[in-house]
């Protein structure tokens, strides 16, 4: 065999190499796109993992708020200069607003009684309700002299003496209440033996949009 045939056979003709650096590109684009899938579908993923824990807890603040609850309220009980449409007894407990009738202390943590003999006990209202895709709770302190709580307002007028309402949870899409008796009929807010809450938080994220929802269910000490 000549020494020019044996360079011929042990080489690569132009043809082979551009067939092989055109199979290595569609690897490598095949490869790419799995690995920009991956990607984003673990960054979806982790989103939404951290999405339900917000909203996880987001409800788990209210459950504290209903578990030091005596019921719910079908308005509020005590006048807010802010209330809705400037209404000061306009907060109403229904679908997607939740007004407590928490149990009021003192700094010291002493439950207050309006009447001791019969261990009725004094109330603050705490008022969960969605605006602007924000869930917020806002107290509104009874008129006894001993309540720990401070009345709060919205972060537009609050002021020293009037702390801006606490902001619960962003992206929210939907909050909604669900108020039960002891035998699971669906009653009105100040019948409820139990409240059924829901809340939904959404946001785009590259192009698509990423959901998650939460549910929890907590009962009135009804007292």
């Amino acid at each position: 065999m000549s020494r020019r045939q044996a360079n011929r056979q042990s080489g690569f003709t132009l043809i082979e190499m551009l067939i092989t650096m055109i199979v290595i590109g569609i690897l490598s684009l095949a490869i790419a796109s799995f690995i920009a899938d991956w990607l984003q579908t673990a960054s979806l993923a982790q989103a939404r993992t951290s999405l339900l824990s917000n909203a996880q807890s987001a409800l788990d603040n209210v459950s504290d708020d209903i578990r030091l609850s005596g019921s719910a309220d079908q308005n509020n009980r005590w006048a807010d200069n802010n209330g809705p449409s400037g209404n000061p007894y306009g907060w109403q407990s229904d679908s997607d607003t939740l007004v407590l009738a928490r149990i009021a202390v003192t700094s010291q943590h002493d439950v207050i009684f309006s009447d001791p003999s019969k261990y009725i006990t004094e109330k603050d209202n705490v008022i969960y309700f969605v605006s602007g895709k924000a869930l917020y709770r806002r107290i509104i302190a009874s008129d006894s002299p001993t309540t720990a709580a401070v009345t709060t307002c919205p972060t537009s007028d609050a002021t020293p003496s009037c702390p801006a309402d606490k902001m619960v949870a962003r992206d929210v899409t939907a909050f909604s209440a669900t108020y039960y008796d002891a035998d699971e009929n669906i009653v009105t807010p100040t019948n409820a033996r139990s409240v059924q809450l829901s809340i939904t938080l959404s946001y785009t994220q590259g192009g698509k949009t990423v959901t998650a929802t939460y549910n929890t269910r907590m009962v009135f000490r009804n007292e």
